[in-house]
Order: C-alpha cells, then structure tokens, then sequence
C-alpha cells in the first residue's frame, strides 16, 4: 500500500512528511531495480514513513516488498480472495490434512474392499430371497394339491356315510316292509302246504262271498340262511380281498353285478364298473351340483330329458362322472338306483376288507351283504325308489 499526502487530509497526517514512492531519489526503487538480489523486506526507518490505511483510526507499521506495502496480519485475510482468521485457517489446514488422508492408497484400498464386501452381501441376500421365494411357491404348489385330494375323500366320505345310513335303515334288525308284489302293489295270496279244493265254483254256485277275515293268513318274513353261499361267504371273510377270482365275489358277480350294470349302452356300463371298482365314480344331483367354470373340452352326453345308458326319453335328475374327467352323462332315476345299489355292495365290502366292521359276527355280517345284493336284485328287476 502506497502512503501519501494529499491537501485535503493535511490536517490528519501533520507531523508526516510526504514520501514520493515513484521519485528516482528514493532508495526502494533503486533496490528494486537490481534484479540479481530478491527483494528485502524493509522497515521504514522513521515514523514519518510509517501509514495507516485510509479509514482506520490507528496507525499501522507497513514494510514494503518491492513495489508492494504489506501489513503484517492482514495476508491470512486477503488469502484465495477471502477474509480468514487464524482459527479458519487452522482448520482448513485440518481439512486438507483430513482430505488428503482419505485420497491415501490406504484408505482407498479400504473403501475398495468395503464395496466388494457389500456387493457380496447384497448378492447373498438375493440368493436368498429367491430361495424363500421358491420353497413359498412349492409349498402353495403342495398345499393346493392336498386340498384338490382332501375335497375329493370329503366327496367320498359323504357318499359312504349316505350308504351306511342306507345300510341301518334296511338292515334285518329294522321293520323290512313286504316285497312289492309284480302286480304293483296289491297282496299276495301266500302258499300253504296241503291240498285244499278250489272255492270259486262253490262260491259262484252258492251265491255267497267268502269272509276276508276267514281266509287272510298272518303272513311273517322267514329267512334261512344258505349253507353253501353262506361257507364262500365265511372262507372270503377269514381272507378278505376285492378280487374276482374269489368264489364268492366270482357268484356275486355273475349273479348281480354284471345284470344289474347291463345297458343298452354297453360300453358306458362297463366303464361305471371298473370306476365303481376303482371308486372313482361321482353321482351328483342336476340342480343342486356347483357351478364350476365349464373347460372348453367338457362333454355331457345325454342330457336333462335324455338318459344316456338307456337311450329313452326320461326326465334325469342326477348325472355321473368318472374321476377327474370332465364329461358328465345324464342317467333316469332307475338307471341311477342300479348303479347306487352296485356302489351300495362296493362300499359295504370295502369296509369289509379294511377290517371297519368288527363288532358283528359272521352271520350277521352276511346278512347284510345278502340284504344288499337282494336290493341289486330288485333293481335289475326294474323296481327302484325314486328320490321325491
């Protein structure tokens, strides 16, 4: 900073002699002019040399570099073109040491691997997310199916506890009403033993009518037990099996069985019987069955006013399906109770053969088989009860 004096501050720098800077005379210019010799920083030697800035109140001692009048403790100030304090300047020089602490090939060696260890991370936890994910798909997977297979053995359960109701309401112990007679319902006239002379000519000679009271017998339901089917019965209980080959099945199914499944559709007779077998058949009512959503590739053949094992013209109140197949066929109500009493007989042996019923002996037991093959009887004489 160059010091001058001006007339318009006499007053102020009185006692000061004025000082011409650019004068040839003055000894800093002829120092600065040697250039083999770095500028000294020299004091002036007397107060009169000595300054203040223009605006300050007290005087400061100024030294000149070269040209240049340099106030001491104003150059950390003026540094980079800011005002900085010793304070600031310390830390600044903190924060260069700090920075270039962290630009050492130290640290970056660090960071570098910090970087690969949350890359590694990062990857392991998605190989495990996508683990959990699958596991959670294949368990969805299994527990659908294990649904899917518990509805099929609920369906299953339900129709074999319709049948065993059947079977306690028709069982020898109950009150068994008379056999419908072929003639449709009216009485039978029973057969004594004995010679006995035919009444009508008397009766139509003597103009009389014989007393109902007199010639109505009591009539009560005997049964005797058979001794030859009654021994294939018991050798097939001691070695219960669902074979054919077995002499008592054998009968039951020449004598029962293949008649009462005998259709003027054959081919469709002998599928309901390896599904009865095999139980895998579903009966199930045309109006109250549920509303699934129908495939593309769903057949039903027959329909409501068609049976599709007689071919006839009936009203259908039940169709059938065979497993998981998706083709329904329409069946009369007499086509449905042979079927059922085949299902009826299945069922009861199945039972049989996994060793369920055991609380009765051999006897009863084979009453009941006996009470279920007379129903299969009836039926493939064309009687049948219709659900109302």
């Amino acid at each position: 900073m160059a010091c001058s004096s001006r007339q318009t501050n006499a007053e102020t720098l009185e006692g000061f002699h004025e000082v011409n800077l650019a004068s040839p005379t003055t000894p800093d210019l002829q120092v600065g002019q040697r250039s083999d010799r770095p500028h000294d920083l020299q004091s002036c030697p007397t107060p009169s040399q000595s300054c203040a800035p223009i605006g300050c109140s007290c005087p400061t001692i100024c030294h000149r570099v070269g040209n240049r009048v340099v106030v001491p403790g104003l150059e950390a100030e003026f540094a980079d073109g800011h005002f900085l304090s010793g304070d600031d300047g310390e830390e600044c020089s903190v924060l260069s040491e700090g920075l270039s602490r962290l630009r050492s090939p130290s640290v970056m060696e660090v960071r570098e691997k910090g970087n690969e260890r949350l890359k590694e991370e990062l990857a392991k936890a998605q190989r495990e997310a996508h683990k959990m994910v699958r596991e959670a798909n294949v368990k969805q997977a299994n527990a659908e199916k294990q649904l899917k297979e518990a509805l099929g053995k609920i369906d299953v359960l339900q129709a074999e506890v319709q049948a065993l109701k059947t079977l306690v309401l028709s069982s020898p112990t109950s009150p068994v009403g008379e056999l419908p007679s072929a003639g449709g319902g009216g009485a039978r006239t029973p057969f004594r033993k004995g010679h006995s002379r035919n009444k009508s000519t008397s009766s139509a000679i003597m103009g009389t009518q014989p007393d109902p009271s007199a010639t109505q017998p009591i009539v009560r339901e005997c049964r005797e037990v058979d001794a030859q089917l009654f021994g294939e019965f018991r050798a097939w209980r001691e070695e219960p099996t669902l074979e054919r080959s077995c002499c008592f099945l054998e009968r039951v199914y020449r004598e029962d069985i293949y008649p009462c499944l005998t259709f003027s559709k054959s081919e469709l007779g002998s599928a309901i019987l390896e599904a009865v077998e095999q139980n895998a058949l579903s009966v199930e009512p045309v109006g109250f069955q549920p509303l699934p959503v129908v495939k593309a590739s769903a057949v039903e053949c027959g329909g409501p006013k068609k049976c599709a094992l007689s071919g006839q013209t009936k009203t259908c109140k039940h169709r059938i399906k065979f497993g998981d197949s998706s083709n329904y066929y329409y069946v009369s109500p007499y086509c449905r109770y042979r079927i059922t009493a085949v299902c009826n007989f299945f069922t009861y042996i199945r039972y049989i053969h996994q060793g369920l019923v055991k609380q009765q002996d051999a006897e009863q037991i084979f009453w009941e088989v006996m009470q279920l093959r007379r129903e299969m009887s009836f039926a493939k004489l064309g009687y049948y009860k219709d659900q109302l």
